[in-house]
């Protein structure tokens, strides 16, 4: 595909002067309005506040059996043979012939003052040649699949001099040739007897529209072309885009004829041309064309621009027609009559396994170490009459209780909204830099690390199991600690081994309750130097091996790294060069940390080819020693997921265009988006789960961050409703359909109080009040997915997780019934003994 031309630079037209009630009136062809002031604003307010998120979105569905689908093009655009068979000359001829005018000439508007001649205009002398090729132009029909093909006659050419008295029969065969050609094909023609390209012999004679006489003219015109083609043509347009031709041919002078007249012109062209059109018009079109079916003269912008469905090389003799990507997207469009819902996009009723993971995430919860007053040996006095607030006595101590979990005031009210929630599992990272200041074990916070371990232990003894993050990049030092980050940061492969050290740390610690770890949650890809990924993949493998060899047999759990990954689509599905890119980006973007951890044990292929490339040598190799470390380490693939990003490899908008990939991402206009304008695509998230496991197998796999901002004005979360029920179904369509190993799925997040416009839990006033969207989700953990009428009904006993406490007790029921029985046989032969000494005493006496 050639490089694509930059625009040309064009001054905008100037809009015409108020009143426009003619041009109006000349819109609406002629007919009276019927509305109150006001009315179209409460129109457009209606489609601006749609009732649902659904509403907003592309509404699929299909059109009405017998909807018209056409594609159209104009005959000074796309016919050339300008000076061919007897064709007399157009307006359109004249003027982009002149010659062009010197610099600083008020008729050549735009034109730099002192700046060199403009070059002479370009003209459609030769244009898409579709005079001399009736059956390539055809055959574009043929691909496209259209029902109708509208196109405009020439009156140049079947009438040179512009009266009916003197027809050019070359010009009639070549419209009846075309015709005979639609009929073959079983395309129905629509045509337009009228696009801008006046005979010049009527210019010269009358002054164009301008003249009250051209009307007689054109009435003669148009019932030649009734007599000859009417009985092939049902379908005509008389005028098209009268504005255009009445305000930029004689009042802006920008379009032939370029009359640079008075307002007052345009207004007495738009008058003629009104009464032509109250005349002769009458046909009611229903149907959509689509313009145009080839490049061609693009009027004032020459050739400048492209507008066709299929492209022409100007330059080449046989102007062979190439069809382009939107050629391939309008065959489809008309082949399935508009949008029919895609059986891939409708919701699929079903459940998930019975030991599914329905979880939340909380990425900083807020570590609050005050204790209850009970644990605090000091005595206060309450300063009612001044301060109001407690002083210290000094010297005076009592004797205090041994301290609980229930201590920290902060930690059950938190689970209690968990459990009104019903989730089964809670999400939460650990703070690296309050556990350990200096990054090493020489000072350990143990007063935040018994906080961490309160907080599992609590979750456990609700049966709700907690899932625990050992790091994430936050500010105001990527989540590391102070000493950590002054020296370097991931930068330092010292780090890596600081790293490992907090994690047998948290292991050594918080295990007991803890059985299933994140080592690293949401690294930054796109924030983030080569050199640094490859020290933080040795952090996660160096944690991952201490886990697995240390502490694995005895504590059970299991550990992996959570990545993100949001889809990348193709901007134009027929593409190969946007599949290209998007494949480049999605290896960047989640395989540069995904491959060496679950797939070769090295960096994509990919990514490096095409960083060798551009000759970028920064990305680093692994040893055979470190490969055998950092592949496989990982018990499942955790991935967190929001959003879908269309990319194309055309440079088109600098701002969303990225040099280093060659990659130029955009949105689509018919996708919902959010608040903070993220769009809302739920198939991305069964597309990257397919990925996935194309990539690196049948992989146990947590979806284990999914959200979207909201309005916090708002009082109903409609769109986080939606975005739920969809993203959640898909995630059903990815278990069910597509067979993926789905293992649980995590909504983000649990309140805003720790993530602004993200939460399920509204925060005000010291308060959290549920959203609808809390309620929704519990009602999809209640029902574990979508069931329906037809499901089969899955029974999933009741799982009590029992107090880690509890648990020697657990674990060795047997051995308890038996001690159990012993005792109770020990107790009936107690008594029994008892119960017989008194009786012979009693019988003895």
């Amino acid at each position: 595909m050639p490089a694509r031309a930059p625009p040309r630079r064009l001054r905008a037209l100037p809009p015409p002067p108020p009143p426009l009630w003619l041009l109006l009136l000349l819109a609406l062809g002629g007919r009276p309005l019927s509305a109150e002031p006001g009315d179209g604003a409460q129109t457009w307010a209606r489609f601006a506040r749609p009732p649902t998120p659904e509403a907003a979105g592309l509404l699929h569905d299909t059109f009405p059996d017998g909807f018209l689908w056409a594609v159209g093009s104009a005959a000074y655009q796309t016919e050339g043979g300008w000076q061919q068979h007897g064709k007399g000359a157009s307006i359109w001829d004249t003027f982009t012939h002149r010659p062009p005018a010197p610099p600083g000439d008020p008729s050549a508007a735009g034109w730099p003052s002192g700046a060199p001649s403009p070059p002479p205009p370009a003209t459609g002398d030769v244009a898409s040649d579709g005079y001399n090729n009736v059956f390539r132009d055809t055959e574009g029909l043929r691909e496209l699949g259209v029902t109708h093909y509208r196109f405009s006659i020439s009156w140049a050419r079947v009438l040179p001099n512009g009266s009916a008295s003197a027809p050019n029969r070359e010009g009639l065969r070549y419209y009846r040739r075309l015709l005979e050609r639609l009929r073959e094909l079983g395309v129905q023609p629509v045509v337009t007897l009228y696009h801008w390209d006046l005979p010049q012999r009527l210019q010269d004679a009358y002054g164009g529209w301008a003249n009250r006489a051209l009307a007689d003219h054109f009435r003669d015109y148009a019932e030649l072309c009734f007599r000859h083609f009417g009985g092939q043509v049902k379908y005509w347009i008389t005028i098209d885009n009268p504005y255009v031709v009445a305000w930029h041919g004689y009042a802006t002078g920008r379009l032939a004829p370029g009359v640079r007249g008075s307002p007052r012109l345009g207004y007495l062209v738009a008058h003629n041309l009104l009464l032509v059109t109250i005349r002769l018009d009458g046909v009611d079109v229903i149907g959509y064309t689509a313009w145009s079916l080839m490049d061609g003269f693009e009027w004032h912008r020459g050739y400048s621009i492209r507008r066709g469905l299929f492209y022409v090389d100007f330059l080449s003799q046989d102007k062979k027609l190439l069809p382009k990507s939107s050629a391939l997207f309008y065959q489809k469009l008309i082949e399935n009559n508009g949008f029919p819902p895609l059986p891939e996009n409708q919701p699929l009723e079903g459940t998930f396994p019975c030991d599914f993971a329905w979880g939340v995430v909380d990425n900083c919860i807020q570590v609050d170490t005050t204790l209850s007053q009970f644990t605090d040996p000091n005595v206060y006095l309450w300063d009612v009459h001044h301060s109001k607030r407690l002083i210290k006595v000094d010297g005076a101590v009592t004797k205090t209780r041994k301290s609980y979990c229930v201590d920290f005031a902060a930690i059950r009210p938190q689970i209690a909204l968990l459990q009104e929630m019903h989730v089964t599992h809670f999400h939460f990272s650990l703070d690296w830099a309050l556990i350990l200041p200096l990054g090493n074990r020489s000072q350990v916070n143990l007063t935040v690390l018994r906080f961490y371990r309160c907080v599992a232990s609590e979750l456990v003894r609700a049966n709700i199991t907690p899932v625990v993050a050992l790091w994430r990049p936050a500010a105001p030092h990527q989540g590391l600690p102070a000493p950590l980050a002054r020296h370097g940061a991931w930068e330092n492969p010292h780090t890596a081994l600081a790293f490992a050290e907090y994690a047998s740390l948290c292991f050594q610690d918080l295990g007991r309750h803890v059985k299933f770890w994140i080592t690293m949650h949401e690294p930054s890809t796109r924030n983030m130097s080569y050199s640094a990924g490859h020290n933080l993949l040795k952090a996660h493998a160096l944690a991952w091996r201490t886990y697995d060899e240390r502490f694995r047999r005895s504590q059970k759990g299991k550990i992996s790294i959570a990545l993100q990954a949001d889809w990348i689509e193709p901007a134009c599905p027929f593409s190969p060069e946007d599949r290209e890119v998007a494949e480049r980006v999605l290896e960047f973007d989640i395989g540069w940390l995904a491959e060496p951890i679950f797939g070769s044990g090295d960096y994509p292929r990919v990514m490096r080819d095409w960083l060798n490339q551009r000759n970028n040598f920064l990305l680093p190799y692994f040893t055979d020693e470190e490969k055998k470390l950092v592949r496989g380490s990982f018990d499942f693939l955790a991935l967190s997921h929001y959003t879908t990003i269309l990319v194309d490899w055309e440079k088109e908008d600098p701002i969303k265009y990225n040099d280093y990939l060659a990659v130029q991402e955009m949105t689509d206009i018919t996708w919902l988006n959010s608040p903070g304008q993220v769009a809302v695509v739920p198939w991305g998230l069964r597309k990257v789960l397919n990925w996935l496991k194309a990539k690196y197998g049948d992989l146990p796999m947590y979806i284990i961050s999914n959200g979207i901002d909201d309005d916090p004005h708002a009082a109903q979360d409609s769109l986080r409703v939606y975005y739920m029920q969809n993203y959640v179904n898909e995630a059903l369509k990815a278990y069910i359909l597509d067979g993926i190993n789905l293992c649980g799925y995590f909504a983000y997040s649990f309140n805003d109080r720790t993530a602004p416009k993200f939460g399920l839990y509204r925060y005000a006033a010291n308060q959290f009040e549920p959203k609808p969207s809390m309620k929704y989700y519990r009602k999809i953990i209640d029902n574990n997915g979508f069931p329906g009428p037809e499901t089969l009904g899955r029974f999933c006993p009741e799982e009590f997780t029992l107090c880690t406490e509890c648990s020697f007790f657990h674990t060795r029921k047997s051995l308890l019934a038996f001690i159990a029985f012993l005792l109770f046989a020990f107790v009936i032969s107690l008594s029994l003994i008892f119960y017989y000494s008194k009786k012979g005493r009693r019988g003895y006496k």
